[in-house]
């Protein structure tokens, strides 16, 4: 497990899930150690199948972030078996436009299919989801 002030990432082995959880005061610097983190991670324990991301909704990934994410995080990890990631939503904001919610969305979207990806409200769902036919 890596924990910090603003991330930490868990392995649920037996459902082969790995965990993230970001929080607190994120800077980009931040972001980007904790993408670095969870790179070195992934590629040292692969194939990790799914995701399960509780995403900071307080922090917008501007355009920038956002290729620097593709190029550093999705194309390196992109043959390590990753197929699923669920995104957990707080209730509040389902149904309601965010910035920052739309910026962890667009940042998704420059995973160019290299895994499928879906946004849930519950915890329970995702799994499901997960524990669906790939």
């Amino acid at each position: 497990m890596i924990e910090n002030d603003t991330f930490s990432l868990f392995h649920d082995q037996e459902n082969d899930i790995l965990i993230q959880r970001w929080y607190g005061h994120l800077t980009e610097e931040g972001y980007k150690n904790n993408m670095h983190w969870l790179v070195e991670w992934i590629i040292k324990r692969a194939p990790i199948k799914n995701s399960l991301v509780y995403p900071h909704i307080d922090f917008p990934i501007p355009p920038d972030l956002q290729e620097w994410t593709l190029t550093h995080v999705f194309l390196p990890t992109a043959n390590k078996g990753f197929l699923k990631a669920a995104f957990i939503i707080p209730e509040e904001m389902n149904g309601k436009i965010d910035i920052n919610l739309l910026s962890v969305e667009q940042t998704m979207d420059e995973s160019e299919g290299l895994f499928e990806t879906r946004y849930f409200i519950r915890e329970e769902d995702a799994r499901a989801w997960f524990a669906s036919a790939h």
